[in-house]
């Protein structure tokens, strides 16, 4: 009996039932299924898998790879991707979520065998790697990890990253809140999400990215910050920003 935990994230009844029945008889009795976005993102909260196979054309308002994105938010899980399709803007979205790897509809119970073992085996053996000094050891390409140097007038000003607040863009400019100024500086909003530590920002809307550890109080509409700010939440933003947060709610 194999103890890791496996979420199936499939709309297609047929599919996910099969391949669970493929998991069971390779030994694997934790096994949940989630048939949309909202009933994962509640699975991954209450269970953690260990690895999620998912489809990457859900019903509903997001895909696999936005929830692939979400999921990967809230615990340390390969995702393997289940598809029937081979179109390369697909295969490029998919990529920049660093799957573990793709099965294409149709499969057999080789080709699930073959991917849960493999992954689940260097899932087990990274702690190992990065004892190591491995690849999965490094964290920051940066040799400063607590902080980023912000360039105001002619030279590079030293910013902890507990003291930005917030982002908010406006056109190709953005304005960076800080502890004692603000920053307003040429730069896209991709390239502030690429800057600032994922563990401590996340964007929340298509013109925000706030510090989690500033937030005081949030709605399904708007985030208070301990400033007093008030920031907007996006729709399409919001289970990311959840996800990212401990929370307590009625069952």
């Amino acid at each position: 009996m194999k103890e890791e935990r496996i979420l199936i994230v499939e709309d297609d009844v047929n599919i996910s039932e099969n391949i669970e029945e493929i998991l069971q008889l390779l030994g694997y009795v934790n096994i949940d299924i989630a048939n949309s976005a909202n009933q994962a993102v509640k699975v991954v909260k209450k269970y953690r898998p260990d690895m999620v196979f998912m489809d990457i054309k859900l019903k509903g308002d997001k895909d696999g790879i936005e929830l692939g994105e979400i999921i990967q938010q809230m615990v340390d899980a390969p995702i393997v991707y289940v598809t029937s399709y081979s179109d390369p803007a697909i295969i490029e979205r998919a990529k920049r979520t660093h799957p573990a790897g793709f099965i294409v509809k149709p499969f057999n119970s080789n080709d699930i065998h073959a991917m849960v073992e493999i992954v689940l085996y260097n899932q087990r053996t990274r702690p190992m790697m990065m004892e190591q000094g491995g690849p999965a050891a490094e964290i920051s390409p940066y040799l400063v990890t607590d902080s980023v140097f912000i360039k105001a007038d002619n030279s590079f000003e030293r910013v902890d990253y507990t003291d930005i607040y917030y982002v908010e863009a406006n056109g190709n400019m953005v304005t960076i809140f800080t502890k004692n100024r603000k920053f307003i500086i040429r730069k896209s909003m991709k390239d502030m999400e690429d800057k600032l530590p994922s563990n401590l920002f996340l964007r929340v809307q298509k013109s925000f990215i706030v510090q989690l550890a500033q937030i005081d109080n949030f709605n399904t509409k708007e985030i208070t910050l301990k400033t007093n700010d008030v920031v907007p939440v996006g729709r399409q933003y919001y289970n990311s920003f959840l996800a990212k947060l401990n929370t307590i709610t009625e069952s």
